[in-house]
């Protein structure tokens, strides 16, 4: 039988923060879904880390796809979902033991094609909480009229995804928004939500600075809105759990 959810977790040197992902999936009170893996060349234990949970779930796929590039490795294992909503998370986030149960109980409620949550930060961070609030606050205030999902947590129909072509490869920042808006324009019905709770990491807050993080997420805001796609670098954005060890 297909799983309702499809949860694809893109990664590249993520063994701290994915086992934590994996065992808040494996507590789970609601197990319809399936997990796909979808590694980008990590040269640490990564897979081996993943591995350790792949007899937890009904249906584990570890698959790699060297290109550092984490459209094309959302859009690579999009192609092999089964299920009838796609679940995008990032290797460092955490989920409450009801995050999928409520989840589907909020698309049956309003018959929605995608949706996202508020993002929580998983430490005492004052600078990812004061981010986070600023990122919540927007998506809720603009969700009708200029659509939003954080790249976190993004859920969205299967046949709506492949009908816009999956993320656009092309796009080196804020893929998620695009996505988002692109389903926008065939009529989604789409809607946030403040639970179930979602926790983010704040390590990339804890690693720059909450001012520069900050900037960085205005400038890009800015720049969507006014010139569209981010298709080329404007500031230095590392991926990869790599640049996080010395914070973690």
């Amino acid at each position: 039988m297909r799983p309702y959810f499809s949860i694809i977790i893109p990664t590249l040197n993520e063994e701290i923060d994915l086992p934590i992902l994996l065992r808040s999936l494996d507590a789970q009170i609601d197990r319809d879904f399936e997990i796909i893996v979808c590694d980008s060349g990590s040269v640490d234990k990564t897979r081996s880390e993943a591995e350790k949970y792949k007899n937890r779930f009904a249906d584990f796929k570890f698959i790699i796809h060297k290109v550092k590039n984490v459209s094309m490795a959302r859009n690579f294992g999009a192609r092999l979902a089964r299920g009838e909503y796609l679940i995008f998370f990032d290797a460092d986030v955490e989920i409450a033991s009801d995050f999928i149960a409520l989840i589907k109980n909020h698309i049956a409620s309003g018959r929605l094609d995608a949706l996202t949550v508020w993002n929580r930060t998983k430490k005492k961070c004052l600078s990812g909480k004061l981010v986070l609030m600023i990122l919540n606050a927007n998506m809720t205030l603009f969700q009708k009229i200029k659509p939003a999902a954080n790249g976190p947590c993004i859920i969205i129909r299967r046949a709506l995804f492949e009908k816009v072509k999956g993320f656009d490869e092309t796009i080196v920042f804020g893929e998620d928004f695009d996505l988002i808006q692109r389903a926008h324009k065939l009529k989604m019905r789409f809607m946030v939500f403040q639970k179930p709770v979602l926790y983010v990491s704040t390590r990339r807050f804890e690693k720059e600075g909450f001012f520069f993080s900050l900037y960085k997420s205005i400038k890009a805001l800015v720049y969507q809105l006014i010139t569209g796609p981010i298709r080329k670098p404007i500031f230095d954005y590392k991926m990869g759990g790599q640049y996080y060890k010395k914070n973690s």
